[in-house]
């Protein structure tokens, strides 16, 4: 197993939590990293307090910069561009195809707020620029914890939008004209719901994972004003923080849980996992890889990032196909980074590798030290 050495860091001052590489552009370097402060707000014993405390954040755009020398040929530079201030950040996820020729980012926040930013490929200081953002929370004091787009694999100039919050409701909008339009909300779980995504090969199903250590899918072609699950297990131990459908192998989803496991579903018999994986710490994110189906990228909370090989037995690493049933699944842990010195939280994959001779760059940031690290998947890991 390898264990790569950071190339490069950066301080966001806040809590960070979450970091996403812009997809466009074919060596684009580029993220975005999203922060959480908790501020408590001061107050004397003759002024009542107007409330314990307030949820800050910012949105970073950031450049990677290859600072290619004698002495280290692998060295780089973080190079920040633009900060927004804004209300403490959950989540940030790209729409991965253009809407009406416009790139966007969804974003979010503690306030409850879902916000969409548009992309300036050709400006670095205002880069993003906001456009719209959902109307109030889905009830008091509700935070919004995650978000997904609809068009991954289905591009749409009317994408709909998957939103998770603290109340355990779900939110489904639709993007369009520069407007979101509230498709229809429901309550999901009895506690938060950190998590939904998109079946990105048939978008009308959608999961959610909660507080309540709950893995739901939900057809949203069915009534939504009093909706039934299409299932409902309770295989993880604990609270579902991670969910991410594989956009290589249709019908292969993988779930990660507060209870240190990663398990990975064929989505047509949701009975049992088909393999499962204990990474020593609490799954917060997970990422399967641009262009190589069986690489997963895990943030393990109190155990650093792993990368996974999740083979298929009987299909060669690269091939993009749908899963056997009944197949015999594999996992691997090839990469760890443990530089991080707190949660470790967000991490994603560079959308684009220019350069063959080099691993593949990955972003990771950690919580209370707010650190954001840059490192390379090892050449020896990449399934050829």
């Amino acid at each position: 197993m390898s264990n790569p050495p950071s190339l490069a860091s950066f301080d966001p001052v806040l809590c960070s939590d979450s970091i996403e590489f812009y997809p466009f552009g074919d060596s684009q370097q580029r993220f975005l990293i999203g922060t959480y402060e908790l501020v408590k707000n001061d107050s004397s014993a003759q002024e009542a307090p107007t409330s314990e405390a307030t949820r800050i954040g910012r949105i970073y755009v950031c450049d990677a910069i290859d600072k290619t020398d004698k002495t280290n040929d692998s060295a780089m530079e973080i190079v920040e561009r633009q900060r927004i201030e804004t209300s403490a950040v959950f989540d940030i996820k790209w729409s991965y195809s253009r809407v009406a020729d416009k790139e966007l980012v969804g974003v979010a926040c503690a306030d409850g707020e879902l916000s969409v930013y548009s992309a300036n490929a050709a400006s670095d200081t205002e880069f993003l620029s906001p456009i719209c953002s959902t109307e109030g929370p889905t009830s008091e004091g509700s935070m919004c914890c995650s978000l997904d787009w609809s068009n991954r694999l289905n591009t749409s100039d009317t994408p709909e939008i998957a939103t998770s919050h603290s109340d355990g409701s779900m939110r489904m909008l639709q993007f369009a004209e520069s407007r979101l339009q509230t498709l229809s909300q429901w309550q999901a779980h009895d506690a938060e719901a950190w998590i939904t995504s998109f079946d990105y090969w048939n978008p009308a199903i959608v999961y959610s994972g909660g507080d309540d250590a709950r893995l739901k899918g939900w057809d949203t072609r069915m009534n939504m004003d009093d909706p039934t699950p299409i299932f409902n297990l309770r295989k993880h131990e604990a609270g579902v923080c991670s969910i991410h459908p594989n956009f290589h192998r249709q019908f292969m989803l993988a779930t990660g849980s507060y209870d240190d496991t990663v398990m990975v579903w064929d989505t047509r018999s949701m009975r049992r996992p088909l393999a499962e994986t204990n990474v020593g710490g609490g799954v917060w994110r997970l990422k399967w890889h641009p262009a190589e189906p069986t690489q997963l990228l895990v943030g393990a909370m109190y155990n650093g990032f792993h990368i996974l090989d999740v083979s298929v037995s009987g299909l060669a690493p690269l091939a993009t196909t749908e899963l056997p049933e009944g197949a015999a699944i594999a996992i691997e842990t090839r990469t760890s980074f443990m530089k991080h010195g707190s949660i470790a939280y967000g991490a994603d994959w560079c959308q684009t590798h220019a350069d063959s001779s080099r691993g593949w760059l990955v972003g990771t940031c950690s919580f209370y030290d707010h650190a954001v690290h840059l490192w390379r998947r090892p050449i020896c890991a990449a399934q050829a």
